[in-house]
């Protein structure tokens, strides 16, 4: 019975059978036909890409005695005995398990015997990154001034583990990850030369699932070769590899493009009930999701790691009017931070579900109660509207004056003229009415040029008075994003409205130069457009003394019912405009609160 596994078969025996590392294998074969070798080499990289393979034919190059002016030759006596690993002349150390500073000890006491039968003993120390500071420290010296016949390889894939002592005396080579075409050559020739028959789909996929790693993907051959007595398709090796359809992948990326939720559901429902493994699904996902981004953009197809028939599904998915880039780029987002979810999730499906609503959420895609969604294997058009009958239905709009009278007849008025009386309401209905409503127009599938007679007319009502009657309902709603931009916008005040654009009051430049940064001021537009329902603009001036000009306008210097509270409030700001008060305000303090003497005299 034959046990030698694929990867350790069809391991690399020249530089030249070292794919997509040429930048490595040429510098190597330079130096050893000039006679320049180094005397420590650092090979860092991914796993599966060479490292080990190298160090091992770098071992065999420099001692190889054969009539060649390629070494190694693979024919005298060192390279035969070298390649059966039967020398004394390359010893190889695996560091994970041999990683304390007695083990160095030994090591350097080692080098100083002579080679057996080559010029050079070569020390391949594999995974060094598991070495303790205090083995690294024992090794300084022997890797700067090894003897004239020792040359040691470090091999690693966490470069960055090691202490840049270590770093400074090796000559570093980083390998890097091997191509999808170039992996798939490789396994096209190990099936060529096994007698495997393997179609080129499969071998295609075998290649974008080792991840640029040769061993990961010979591993992935041998295993499905072992399954597969006769012929080896896609749908084979996807199955004994436990992979999830893209059909059904693609449900989820079809919902979450055009904001179905209740379809996304299914379809992950769906694939945990076909037996998907969680980590599996939530993959194939991402990487779905990725080649969907990169095609909106306009990367050409060989860059993705997905089929053609895969591609072409997804190209479809894009021309569909509904489709979301800003969904997309938040999907990818929210699924590659649930991975880290389904370590604790009670239920593995939770981590997905979750992702997929709340990327949908973020652009208005929630779903009015009742309404049913469209299946996750069918993409709705433009002028899709969700209804319970076959038969198409007008888009749903806000009830008019003369229906809300009991009237119990349809208005007969234009669409359009019920739309602008529906809009001037907006800004005075409760919050919760309006997001239902915005949810509402979203499912009913209103085409955008419907909604623009809505927009313009919301922002032709904008006025001071009612951005300065919700400024608090701003301030209580910033708490939940930026705690620390909430602190700012209570020293802030609103004090004139042009067109979508709100001037806002500053008690100190402090205030007005935090507020203008990009990041805070997009902050507060977006929480102002969504108290006042209309998108809006901001602008930061200083102005110390806006608050109390605008409430005594307010007040008119009357002495009715609420003199006294006028009066104290008179004296706040008063206590407020101190110029102590203002050079600390000045320099990033905040008045927290004000407390007057009962007594005083108002």
């Amino acid at each position: 019975m034959n046990t030698l596994a694929l990867t350790r078969k069809w391991r690399a025996q020249t530089f030249d059978g070292i794919l997509g590392q040429e930048h490595i294998t040429r510098t190597l074969q330079r130096q050893i036909k000039a006679g320049r070798v180094g005397h420590a080499y650092l090979f860092s990289g991914v796993r599966g890409t060479g490292k080990t393979s190298t160090a091992r034919i770098l071992a065999r190059a420099i001692n190889c005695v054969g009539n060649t002016a390629d070494p190694p030759c693979n024919q005298c006596e060192v390279c035969r005995t070298m390649a059966a690993g039967a020398s004394l002349d390359l010893i190889e150390i695996d560091a994970a398990s041999n990683r304390g500073i007695d083990e160095i000890r030994e090591l350097r006491e080692r080098v100083g015997f002579m080679p057996q039968q080559g010029r050079y003993r070569v020390y391949v120390i594999d995974e060094v990154h598991m070495l303790t500071n205090e083995a690294f420290n024992a090794l300084l010296k022997t890797l700067e001034e090894p003897p004239a016949h020792v040359i040691f390889v470090l091999c690693t894939t966490e470069a960055h583990r090691l202490p840049d002592t270590i770093l400074s005396r090796c000559q570093r080579f980083e390998f890097r990850r091997a191509a999808q075409h170039v992996v798939a050559q490789k396994l096209r020739y190990i099936c060529d030369q096994e007698g495997l028959h393997v179609s080129d789909e499969a071998l295609a996929y075998l290649a974008r699932r080792g991840a640029g790693s040769f061993r990961d993907a010979e591993s992935l051959l041998d295993q499905v070769a072992a399954y597969g007595a006769g012929d080896v398709s896609l749908e084979l090796a996807q199955s004994v590899l436990g992979a999830v359809p893209y059909q059904l992948v693609l449900g989820v990326s079809r919902a979450l493009t055009i904001g179905d939720v209740a379809g996304g559901l299914r379809a992950v429902a769906e694939a945990f009930d076909s037996g998907a493994d969680a980590r599996q699904l939530l993959g194939s996902i991402i990487e779905q999701l990725r080649a969907l981004l990169l095609m909106r953009v306009g990367t050409s197809d060989e860059g993705l790691l997905v089929s053609q028939e895969e591609a072409l599904e997804l190209r479809s998915l894009i021309a569909i009017p509904a489709f979301s880039l800003r969904r997309l780029v938040q999907g990818i987002r929210l699924f590659s931070e649930a991975s880290e979810a389904l370590r604790t999730a009670a239920r593995p499906e939770i981590p997905l579900e979750l992702a997929l609503v709340e990327a949908i959420a973020i652009d208005g895609g929630e779903l009015a109660p009742g309404s049913p969604a469209p299946s996750a294997g069918v993409a709705p058009s433009s002028t899709s509207v969700h209804s319970e009958t076959p038969t198409p239905q007008p888009a749903a709009v806000e009830p008019t004056s003369a229906q809300a009278a009991g009237t119990g007849q349809p208005d007969a008025r234009p669409v359009a003229e019920r739309e602008r009386e529906a809009a001037e309401e907006q800004l005075d209905v409760p919050e919760s009415s309006s997001r239902n409503a915005a949810a509402l127009d979203h499912e009913s599938g209103t085409a955008p040029s419907e909604q623009a007679p809505r927009t313009a007319a919301a922002k032709r009502t904008l006025s001071l008075d009612v951005v300065q009657g919700n400024w608090s309902r701003v301030v209580a709603r910033m708490r939940a994003q930026n705690p620390q931009l909430q602190a700012v916008l209570r020293s802030v005040y609103p004090t004139g409205v042009t067109g979508d654009l709100v001037t806002l009051a500053c008690e100190s430049a402090f205030h007005r130069d935090r507020l203008s940064d990009d990041r805070r001021r997009e902050q507060v537009e977006q929480v102002l457009s969504d108290v006042l329902g209309t998108g809006c603009r901001v602008q930061c001036v200083v102005d110390r003394d806006a608050r109390a000009r605008q409430q005594g306008s307010e007040g008119g210097g009357g002495k009715g019912l609420f003199a006294e509270s006028d009066a104290q409030e008179a004296q706040r700001q008063q206590l407020l405009n101190h110029p102590a008060v203002r050079d600390l305000t000045e320099r990033g303090g905040r008045v927290r609160r004000v407390e007057l003497d009962a007594d005083q005299d108002s």
